[in-house]
Order: structure tokens, then C-alpha cells, then sequence
């Protein structure tokens, strides 16, 4: 859908609404793509992206609706009855000169959907209370992947506000995951997009066992050995796959002072400090 355009009859207001986003597109696109440019790189990343797609959107925009939104910002854009304006190759040509040819393509990249961000990336930029409003009222399944897609601490976190019935679930259904179909992804990001933004892969691989241990790991002592033996009793191979993945207190013994050493040298410090006051 282009912006602007003319629409209705007779002597009515043909004059359409536009967004703050598409109001500053358009002033862009008035002044020139050195100015442009040099506005856009004074802008975070989120405004760089949404005035982008809006670039993206230009056909042509009547005469009227330019000398409206420009009257807003106090400028005036000289131009004939309509602005006609090529979006796509001005968007590409204010980006390289805002971010550099290499990181302008990436960004346009992510525009126009050829290239998709991560969904762990998303998850991680949504408020904690919002993330748990909306894990709350999913699938089980879908709780389960997503639980993939976060930090393991931030995992165990989200785990451990379910009931116990729950979390023994998750952690098996999370131990079985192992590739995890593009249109399964796509669908469980169309609800994240509507949540804060969209981005992600068309198919993305899942260490199921390896995630659970991780999670494990950070969930407490007196929970942890509850889930793991609900586990075994119901399915003792994924049990054992998954002990053998965790590492605890008691590994330490088999380790000699050298190893010990380097596993102190490894682990970040805020995770060992954690550690030692749930050990």
C-alpha cells in the first residue's frame, strides 16, 4: 500500500491520516539524501528500521498532504503536484551513506524480509512481565521452544513460576525437541511480532536434552531432583541423557586442581556466585 494517494469524490476531504513514521519519511524524502543521511544516523536503530519500511511504501503523495506535514515541521517542501520518488533506491542510498555499504545492506536486508532476526533476539528485547503475560497463555509446545530460545537462567526463572505438574512436562517436551519446522517458527513469530517486533529463520535446529540439563542447572536444588526423578520414572533414557549433560557440585570431586582451576577461569562470575549460593 503506497502512502498518500488520492481517494474519494466530489468535495470531500481526500486528504488521508498519516503516522508520525510516514510524516517523517516523507520530510526525508524532501530533503535530499545527504540531509537525510546525516538525520538517520542520529536516530536509533528501532526509528532507522520503521521510517525505512515507510520509504519503502512511497509512490506518490498529493500536493496537498506534502504541504500539511511539511506546515508541521515548519518547512516547506518545493515540489509539483505529487512527489514522485523511487523509495526502495533512496532508502538503499540514505542507509550506505548513514551506516556504510556493509552494514546499510544488512539493514535493508531485515527491511524488506530477506534477512530475519533470531527469535532468541526477540525475546530478549521483551519487558520480563509482558514475556510472561504471553508465555502464560501459550501451547505447552510452544512454551517449550521458546524456553529454548532464552538464557538457561532466564529459563529456569519462567520454569519455576509454573506449577510442579507443569514443569515436568515442559522439561520433557524440551528434551525431545530437535528440529523445530520453518512454518512451526514463522507461526510462533507472528505472535511474538504482535508482542514487540518481527524477525527469525526459516528453520532453526534445537539441542533438546542439552537445553533442559542448561535450564536444570539454574532451577533449585530440591525442584531440580524433584523434576529429574518425575522424569525417570516415565522416560529413564531422557533422564539419564539429560543428568549426564548437567554439571553439579559433585562433578567437582572427579576434577583435579588444574581443572578445577580452568572451570573457575571459564565460568563468568556472576553464574558461579549463583551457583554456590543454590549448591
Amino acid at each position: 500500500m503506497a502512502i498518500g494517494g488520492r481517494g474519494g469524490r466530489g468535495n470531500k476531504d481526500t486528504t488521508r491520516r498519516y503516522n508520525n513514521t510516514e510524516k517523517a519519511a516523507l520530510v526525508l524524502l524532501s530533503m535530499g539524501k545527504e540531509v537525510a543521511a546525516e538525520i538517520l544516523r542520529n536516530l536509533d536503530e528501532n526509528e532507522v528500521k520503521r521510517i525505512s519500511r515507510a520509504f519503502m511504501l512511497v509512490s506518490e503523495v498529493p500536493r496537498e498532504d506534502q504541504f500539511k506535514i511539511t506546515r508541521e515541521f515548519h518547512s516547506m517542501i518545493k515540489a509539483g503536484e505529487t512527489l514522485l520518488v523511487d523509495g526502495r533506491e533512496f532508502a538503499k542510498t540514505v542507509i550506505s551513506d548513514a551506516f556504510g555499504d556493509e552494514a546499510g545492506e544488512g539493514l535493508l536486508e531485515y527491511i524488506t524480509g530477506s534477512r530475519k532476526e533470531p527469535i532468541s533476539q526477540i525475546i530478549a528485547d521483551i519487558p520480563e512481565k509482558i514475556l510472561n503475560s504471553f508465555i502464560a497463555a501459550e501451547h505447552p509446545q510452544t512454551i517449550s521452544f521458546l524456553l529454548t530460545k532464552m538464557n538457561a537462567d532466564q529459563a529456569a526463572q519462567v520454569l519455576q513460576t509454573m506449577n510442579e505438574e507443569a514443569q515436568t512436562d515442559l522439561l520433557i517436551r524440551i528434551a525431545n525437541l530437535n528440529m523445530v519446522k520453518g512454518d512451526v517458527v514463522d507461526e510462533v513469530r507472528e505472535v511474538l511480532r504482535s508482542t514487540l517486533r518481527s524477525g527469525g529463520i526459516n528453520e532453526e535446529e534445537v539441542s533438546g536434552p542439552k537445553s533442559a540439563a542448561d535450564i536444570l542447572n539454574f532451577v533449585d536444588r530440591n525442584n531440580e531432583e524433584r523434576i529429574i526423578t518425575e522424569i525417570e520414572e516415565m522416560y529413564p533414557d531422557m533422564a539419564e541423557q539429560i543428568r549426564n549433560l548437567m554439571f553439579t557440585f559433585e562433578d567437582c570431586k572427579s576434577i583435579d586442581d588444574k581443572g578445577i582451576q580452568q572451570v573457575l577461569k571459564e565460568v563468568p562470575r556472576d553464574q558461579l556466585v549463583l551457583a554456590i549460593k543454590t549448591a
